[in-house]
């Protein structure tokens, strides 16, 4: 009756239905794989979420240790620490000029935040610090956050340029502790910063116009002032 009806014989139809049913099986089990797949996947996520959050946390108060060190010298007393915020949501902006951001639901982001409080003040927080103040503290959250995984080189461009001659000694005897475990490049033109460089370097412009690099071993041109 297959034949008659113009379907092909039986022989064929039954491979066909072979070949089908081969085709859905194979594609089930590839269905099968994919949603192992990707619940090992959500899992891995979750797992180096919950891995990051630990580190994370490890690692503001492995820098807390030295940012309290490092803040204690730099203002000859106080108290410094970063904090970790309650999350909040994180918000979108749709697109387009003049739309309120909107809330995406699941996304939840901590926030730090950094405290202070000076030796004989009542100040705790950082916007009410002075220029200088604030610049002090930078350079102790900087130089805290260097000590808790010590870089082979660090480059400090005329971080010093806010500090007065006392604060420059302290920042000197900073510069003298980060050097035990990194290389520091230091641009500079305070004469206490240069006192404790090993090796000196300056650019002047020669008679012809052009850039000249000059350098010089700190203990060669103390002998020489003298």
């Amino acid at each position: 009756k297959l034949e008659d009806a113009g379907l092909g014989s039986g022989v064929e139809i039954m491979k066909e239905f072979k070949e089908v049913t081969e085709r859905d099986e194979f594609l089930a089990k590839e269905m099968e794989d994919l949603t192992k797949s990707i619940e090992a996947l959500k899992k891995l996520i979750t797992d180096l979420k919950e891995k990051i959050d630990i580190e994370f946390k490890e690692g503001v108060k492995k820098i807390n240790v030295e940012f309290q060190e490092f803040f204690s010298l730099m203002f000859g007393g106080g108290h410094g620490s970063l904090s970790i915020v309650a999350p909040t949501k994180k918000s979108r902006r749709p697109e387009g000029s003049g739309s309120r951001p909107q809330a995406s639901g699941k996304d939840y982001e901590e926030e730090i935040e950094i405290n202070v409080s000076l030796p004989h003040k009542k100040v705790k927080e950082l916007h009410a610090l002075s220029g200088g103040e604030r610049s002090l503290t930078s350079i102790a959250l900087l130089f805290a956050m260097s000590q808790v995984n010590p870089p082979p080189f660090l480059v400090l461009d005329e971080t010093d340029a806010a500090l007065d001659e006392a604060n420059s000694r302290k920042y000197g005897d900073m510069l003298e502790k980060l050097s035990k475990h990194s290389q520091l490049i230091v641009v500079t033109h305070n004469r206490e910063t240069m006192s404790r460089a090993g090796m000196l370097y300056g650019v002047t412009i020669g008679a012809n116009g052009a850039s000249k690099l000059l350098s010089v071993k700190f203990e060669e041109a103390t002998q020489i002032a003298k």
